[in-house]
């Protein structure tokens, strides 16, 4: 990138940098003579990746994704460097990558009705945890999801599922059902560890009612390398239409709650236009 206007937008909270990157989507879309922004750069957590994959998805505006974060599931998932300044060299060549979203469809808690994510819908044991760490009076970084797993983990019971993949429907009970079409959640956890950004479909990951509450200990720090994946309580597959219903699920996405079920999970193949690099996000060299 030989050159390139800058402009830094402060936001105050959550909720004005939300509107500060909906005026910024909108000035793509309906620009002013020789005032259209080409990219949106937004930096910090899943929260912030995901308010800007929102903001850009349909306004065919290019997204850099600096993470700064927790978790950086987001980053993570889509082959994005881990290192804010790699992330930051990668955006200043321009070059960029067409990747999936999922889109959510359903009576959401911000009152709308759809919403796109970059990550993993978790409803389970695995959304109770994110719950009961977004709702923690106290923030102690890693160690409110040691003790927020370890909480969840005593109360454990499996949860009553009515899914349909790409019309076959299921009912069936399970600790958790996780969607997605890039892997990573809860800060590293690769629960979808053959997810694809870019195939244009999403995986789904089923931990059945086999599985008790030592062999889920068991298993999650094992999702950080992927050894599960042979268990018999772990059940792939993948669509590209999701239904997702159930009894007594919290559905979480990106790390935030989304809303009641029914939820109806699409893939949008090549929906966002992602800054990456050259190597499409390895690092790079000074």
């Amino acid at each position: 990138m030989p050159w390139a206007d800058v402009v830094v937008v402060k936001s105050k909270d959550y909720a004005d940098a939300r509107e500060q990157a909906a005026r910024i989507a909108a000035e793509a879309v309906h620009p002013q003579p020789g005032q259209r922004p080409d990219m949106l750069v937004v930096m910090g957590g899943d929260g912030m990746a995901s308010l800007g994959i929102n903001a850009c998805a349909d306004a065919d505006l290019q997204l850099g994704i600096v993470p700064a974060g927790t978790g950086n599931d987001i980053a993570r998932g889509m082959g994005l460097p881990q290192d804010p300044m790699q992330t930051a060299k990668a955006i200043a060549t321009g070059q960029t990558k067409q990747v999936d979203l999922a889109l959510i469809e359903g009576d959401l808690v911000d009152g709308s009705k759809r919403r796109y994510v970059g990550s993993v819908v978790c409803s389970g044991y695995d959304a109770k945890v994110n719950y009961r760490v977004n709702n923690s009076r106290f923030w102690l970084g890693k160690f409110n999801y040691l003790w927020a797993t370890l909480t969840e983990i005593m109360k454990l019971r499996p949860l009553k599922y009515r899914v349909a993949i790409d019309g076959e429907e299921l009912e069936l009970n399970a600790l958790l059902v996780a969607v997605g079409n890039s892997g990573y959640y809860g800060g590293g956890v690769h629960i979808l560890p053959d997810a694809d950004p870019t195939d244009g479909l999403l995986d789904v990951t089923i931990i059945d009612d086999k599985a008790g509450r030592w062999t889920l200990l068991r298993l999650f720090p094992q999702l950080m390398n992927e050894r599960f994946v042979s268990h018999p309580a772990v059940t792939f597959r993948r669509g590209r239409e999701i239904y997702l219903d159930g009894d007594g699920l919290i559905p979480m996405a990106d790390g935030e709650e989304l809303g009641p079920v029914p939820l109806y999970i699409t893939s949008m193949p090549r929906k966002l236009t992602l800054l990456c690099g050259p190597s499409g996000g390895a690092e790079l060299k000074d």
